[in-house]
């Protein structure tokens, strides 16, 4: 099993090299296909048009946007010459005002999607990242980058947030190409309250079979939400890559393990994989 087509959505020239760094970790593990995705943003759905002052805010922003595509592309190119691996930029008009729906169309067909965070501080992070909606429309698993930081290192140390049930199991299967190659591996169930938690062998078994040693741990979110929790045990695992489900109705955003996955994505500290 291995990655063999890897899609990149890069949208904002700042973040264009910590976004790549590690889908090309993964793409020279793999000797995969790295397709870095640019919709380009039609800046007048942004701002309406009523007067010379507008228009001359319009004409900056569209001059922007240009640039901001260059450098992307440039970024791209730079970052991935002489790897041993093939690459190719696609530059896609934006064609519908749903940003998503553009993308989207070119997600369902690879094996991998890599993508941002929402970033709370970008005015345009609403329209031009949506990792949730890659998620939960693309049917292929996604690894959401934090908006902040550099991740040289990937999946050295591998947390999987376990919870039986469909879409923490596809998480899990699809995650398997990361986690062969793995140092450590944590199954880690989570429990709300004071509840019991019964370990499940029978995931670390399968995943032994597969050349997987996975170690099980138990927690309890006694006090704060499970979410809260999972967040301080991949610290105390020293993680540098989540594994977990998320499913829900597009409308509501509704995410495994109550609010867990939106409190992740809200507070994500690693690189993420979800699946749904």
């Amino acid at each position: 099993m291995a990655y063999k087509t890897i899609l990149v959505h890069l949208n904002r020239a700042s973040r264009c090299a910590a976004i790549l760094q590690p889908a090309l970790q993964l793409a020279r593990r793999h000797t995969a296909h790295v397709i870095g995705l640019y919709v380009q943003t039609d800046v007048r759905t942004f701002y309406p048009v009523d007067g010379m002052g507008s228009i001359r805010v319009l004409e900056a922003d569209l001059a922007a946007e240009q640039k901001n595509a260059e450098t992307v592309a440039a970024t791209f190119a730079k970052t991935t010459a002489d790897q041993p691996f093939t690459a190719e930029f696609r530059s896609i008009p934006a064609t519908m005002r749903d940003h998503a729906a553009n993308a989207l169309a070119h997600a369902t067909t690879v094996d991998l999607i890599v993508a941002s965070q929402n970033d709370p501080d970008w005015d345009r992070s609403p329209h031009l990242d949506f990792p949730e909606r890659l998620i939960l429309e693309s049917g292929r698993p996604v690894l959401v980058v934090p908006y902040v930081g550099t991740y040289p290192v990937i999946g050295q140390t591998v947390v999987v947030a376990w919870k039986p049930g469909r879409e923490a199991a596809r998480a899990v299967f699809n995650a398997i190409p990361i986690m062969k190659t793995a140092k450590l591996v944590h199954i880690l169930q989570i429990a709300e309250g004071n509840q019991p938690v019964e370990p499940d062998t029978e995931l670390a078994a399968t995943l032994a079979r597969h050349g997987i040693k996975a170690n099980i741990s138990t927690s309890q979110a006694v006090g704060q939400s499970v979410g809260s929790e999972l967040l301080s045990r991949l610290f105390d695992l020293n993680a540098d890559l989540l594994v977990m489900g998320a499913y829900g109705h597009a409308r509501l955003r509704e995410y495994v393990f109550g609010g867990a996955t939106r409190d992740l994505t809200q507070q994500m500290t690693v690189p993420t994989l979800f699946s749904h």
